[in-house]
């Protein structure tokens, strides 16, 4: 029986993961570990601390490289839940719980290990996704698997439908298999070594749009990177233009990629051209922080994105 479980996370996945070992099982919960990240956009530091203080939940907040050591050796924890942790764990700490640490990774492993899994999905097409929630062991994202679901990624989704489809998957794990874990009757099973892919770490600055490929890859480009991330973008008259939503068009589009290949008064509407003669159609689009109409935006096609 695992009796003192150590949250260990930040942000608003983290969060809400805290909050279900919390209400599934309070007594369980021996204490949370986070970071100081308050300047961050994502932070959710405060909310943290509120929470931990008004349930009467001991809390560390770390600052500098985080190490962990001296959390464990204070609350001594069976097990450890991490999620929304982005400092190495030192295998000799693993070693050091008995139950180890058990992570929440959102993609189904062995398939995009690594950073931004669901963003890398949305980018290579992929009709589904999901959560693991698997042990850490030396390798990345390569410990024996606890509990998988699947979620579908609809032709229309973006990443916030998909975020929220995980979400309700997570939710389930914590309904139905945690307290199963934390008796010891649930055990895991070694991950696959088929199929296994990596994602790279990701900045804002690679949402830039490469208007050379086709309609259906940009579609996807602009969908996995749309709120809560930074967004896909590109410069129009030599300003950064953040499109939040388009569409496919429907139709053959000839013309040079990037360029303003129609502005559709009767829809209005504006599609660009893509490469292999496709054209996607512009819905949402942001310009100095605010969201702006694009029929005023794009007024004339004398001008192309990109430039």
């Amino acid at each position: 029986m695992y009796n003192r479980v150590l949250f260990i996370g930040s942000k608003k996945a983290g969060f809400k993961v805290l909050k279900k070992m919390y209400y599934t099982a309070p007594d369980k919960l021996s204490g949370c570990v986070t970071v100081d990240d308050s300047l961050d956009s994502r932070s959710e530091l405060e909310a943290i601390k509120s929470f931990c203080n008004k349930k009467g939940i001991q809390i560390d907040i770390l600052t500098g490289k985080c190490d962990l050591t001296e959390s464990i050796d204070k609350y001594e924890p069976d097990i450890c839940f991490v999620m929304g942790w982005y400092y190495i764990i030192d295998e000799k700490l693993i070693e050091q719980v008995r139950g180890g640490f058990v992570g929440i990774h959102n993609s189904l492993l062995p398939l995009h290990r690594g950073f931004a899994p669901v963003v890398w999905a949305m980018i290579s097409g992929d009709t589904e996704t999901g959560v693991t929630v698997f042990s850490f062991d030396k390798g990345m994202d390569t410990g024996a698997i606890w509990y998988q679901q699947k979620v579908a990624i609809d032709t229309d989704d973006y990443i916030n439908d998909v975020l929220a489809k995980i979400d309700e998957k997570i939710s389930c794990f914590f309904d139905d298999f945690y307290i199963g874990i934390l008796s010891e009757r649930i055990h895991p099973t070694k991950q696959k070594l088929d199929n296994i892919s990596y994602g790279a770490k990701r900045t804002p600055e690679d949402g830039i749009i490469d208007w050379s490929k086709n309609a259906d890859d940009i579609y996807n480009f602009i969908r996995a990177q749309s709120k809560p991330y930074p967004g896909a973008f590109t410069y129009y008259k030599g300003e950064r233009v953040v499109i939040w939503k388009s569409k496919i068009f429907p139709f053959m589009i000839q013309g040079n990629p990037g360029q303003i290949g129609l502005i559709d008064s009767v829809n209005k509407s504006v599609i660009v051209v893509c490469g292999n003669d496709t054209g996607i159609i512009l819905e949402s689009i942001e310009k100095e922080g605010k969201e702006i109409s694009v029929m005023d935006e794009v007024k004339s096609l004398k001008y192309k994105m990109g430039e």
